[in-house]
């Protein structure tokens, strides 16, 4: 058993969650359980993910990305979650699904906000091509992507 996920077998939308190949994308997806280190774990899962798949240019933002939307199911969610890994032509798609159905929210720079807390979208909003978030039965997924062709983040705000 792995130390964090819970398995590596089908993802949420019923793909196989080993490494794929051909006609679909290479995806991997890992459940995990909203504990304190599972964000370094699904940071581990997606720098491997971009090293086997040849984007190591991808390593930072993807991480981060990642880091940011597990540590958001952890901190809010506190609900099983799914983190979704997929190699596409023109861009990296990673996703998150949990069990809750409040939707993120990204709030605005400012004095009142910790040092420390409440500034996790807007680093997933600068180092993300594009991010969102939609409702399945059961939960929501919130997802962002980074452009194949992306070097390194944007300058952090």
């Amino acid at each position: 058993m792995r130390p964090l996920g819970l398995s590596r077998g089908v993802c949420g939308r019923g793909r196989r969650i080993a490494e794929t190949r051909g006609p679909t994308p290479p995806v991997i997806c890992e459940q995990l359980l909203p504990v304190a280190h599972a964000a370094r774990h699904a940071r581990n899962v997606v720098t491997d993910a971009c090293l086997r798949w040849g984007m190591p240019h991808l390593v930072a933002p993807a991480a981060l990305i990642i880091s940011e939307l597990v540590s958001n199911v952890v901190d809010h969610a506190h609900t099983l979650m799914t983190i979704e890994v997929v190699c596409r032509p023109s861009h990296l798609y990673l996703a998150v699904q949990d069990g809750a159905t409040d939707p993120p929210v990204r709030r605005d720079l400012d004095d009142t906000i910790p040092p420390v807390h409440g500034r996790g979208l807007i680093l997933v909003e600068t180092a993300a091509t594009a991010w969102g978030y939609d409702y399945q039965e059961g939960g929501k997924t919130v997802w962002a992507t980074v452009s194949r062709d992306r070097a390194t983040p944007g300058p952090l705000p």
